[in-house]
C-alpha cells in the first residue's frame, strides 16, 4: 500500500523538490511550483490525491479533502 512520504515541490521544469521529513513544511522548501508530496513509491502527486492516499494508508482522518503538510504532523484521535 502507498503512503504519504514528505512534502514536495514540483518546479515548473518537472524537477521536484522534496522535504528531508514530514517536520517540514511546503514554505521551508523556498521553492516556486505546485504543492504536492512524494508518495512511498517515489511519485509526486499533488493535494488532492495525495489526501486519497494518505486517507487509505490510514495516515489522516478522511475528513481532509487537500492535503498539507501540517496534517501529516497531527496527532491522530
Amino acid at each position: 500500500m502507498k503512503t504519504v512520504k514528505v512534502p514536495a515541490v514540483k518546479k515548473s521544469d518537472g524537477k521536484v523538490v522534496k522535504a528531508k521529513s514530514k517536520q517540514q513544511s511546503h514554505d521551508d522548501l523556498k521553492t516556486e511550483g505546485q504543492r504536492g508530496f512524494v508518495l512511498s513509491d517515489g511519485t509526486f502527486a499533488g493535494r488532492e490525491k495525495a489526501a486519497t492516499v494518505a486517507k487509505k494508508a490510514k495516515q489522516i482522518p478522511k475528513t481532509v479533502k487537500k492535503l498539507h503538510s501540517e496534517d501529516l504532523r497531527k496527532k491522530k484521535k
